[in-house]
């Protein structure tokens, strides 16, 4: 298919699904419950999002700071026990969300203090991960690469763990302890934003249908799907690169205004808000799971360590109670 015929198609499809919007606008098509699935991502992606932030958070304070803390190790202790410790208080307030919004559904009402700040991190949330996970890597045409997966990028991220592995030694050498994080804090950025920018990609195609009320959005967000898993001829084009990127930006500006102005298709699915959370609460568990456990898993402290640390003590516990009864 040539790029004229292409363009055709496009507008023409933008054209139709701009006509069922309005349908569905002005209530003569019923799709609302579909937006509850865009909440289910985004919140999902958010919750991920957050404890992405946190750690790009702890990276910022140790590169900032390493001159004056480098050498003390207990400071540096205590910086990695807090990035153990928010995360998993984020998941008992996720936790206290969806108990509470299921019993509930008044507690999160606008005249509740705690609607405005579950709000400030919701929007927070969708802004960091509208802008971080699709416009910015859109626009530098990172988007894509998030699917490839070669030998090269393997080789590569070989020589990357060795040449940190290095460092790491260096920096323990010289007692430089704020160093020896900030490289165990790159490696899981790095491990976080593989995992989210996979997720972003593939989530592309369910906020499209949870999109649905807004039908022209869903129409671009298929179409940009499919170029970039090559269903379509060629890579996307400019014009569909600007279209996604205002796409995304209205759906944020929609997610963000419709708990404030409690819009008629937000409000029609305001009894199952309590799944919007529990969906939060998977989001930040595993992003939680995966970043506790690779920054325990850098600092020596392996499943396996600590069954063989295990076995020994028993040995030894033995050993001594064969001694004592000799």
């Amino acid at each position: 298919m040539n790029d004229r015929n292409y363009l055709i198609i496009y507008i023409i499809g933008l054209v139709a699904t701009t006509i069922l919007m309005i349908l569905i606008l002005f209530g003569i098509l019923k799709v609302n419950f579909t937006f509850l699935i865009f909440f289910w991502v985004v919140k999902f992606l958010s919750g991920f999002g957050l404890i992405l932030s946190i750690s790009n958070g702890f990276l910022l304070l140790l590169d900032k700071t390493k001159e004056k803390i480098g050498k003390n190790e207990k400071i540096i202790n205590n910086i990695v026990i807090a990035q153990i410790v928010i995360p998993l208080i984020l998941i008992i307030w996720a936790i206290y969300q969806v108990i509470s919004s299921y019993l509930d559904p008044g507690l999160f009402s606008q005249d509740k203090f705690i609607f405005w700040i579950d709000l400030i991190l919701f929007i927070y949330g969708i802004a960091s991960l509208l802008i971080n996970l699709y416009i910015i890597p859109i626009i530098s045409e990172q988007f894509e690469k998030a699917l490839e997966q070669g030998k090269f990028q393997g080789f590569k991220k070989s020589v990357k763990k060795v040449g940190r592995g290095i460092k790491k030694k260096y920096f323990k050498f010289r007692k430089d302890y704020a160093k020896v994080q900030i490289q165990d804090q790159m490696t899981i950025k790095e491990l976080l934003n593989l995992w989210q920018s996979k997720l972003a990609v593939y989530f592309l195609l369910i906020i499209a249908i949870g999109s649905l009320t807004f039908s022209p959005i869903t129409f671009i967000c298929v179409m940009f799907w499919l170029a970039i898993f090559e269903y379509l001829d060629g890579e996307p084009k400019n014009y569909e690169k600007i279209a996604i990127i205002i796409a995304m930006s209205c759906i944020g500006i929609i997610a963000t205004l419709s708990p404030i102005f409690n819009f008629n298709f937000y409000t029609e699915i305001s009894n199952m808000f309590w799944t919007i959370n529990i969906f939060y609460l998977i989001g930040i568990t595993l992003a939680s799971f995966i970043f506790i456990r690779k920054m325990i898993n850098l600092r020596g402290i392996t499943l396996q360590k600590i069954k063989e640390k295990r076995k020994k003590s028993k040995v030894e516990k033995t050993e001594e109670i064969k001694e004592n009864n000799q």
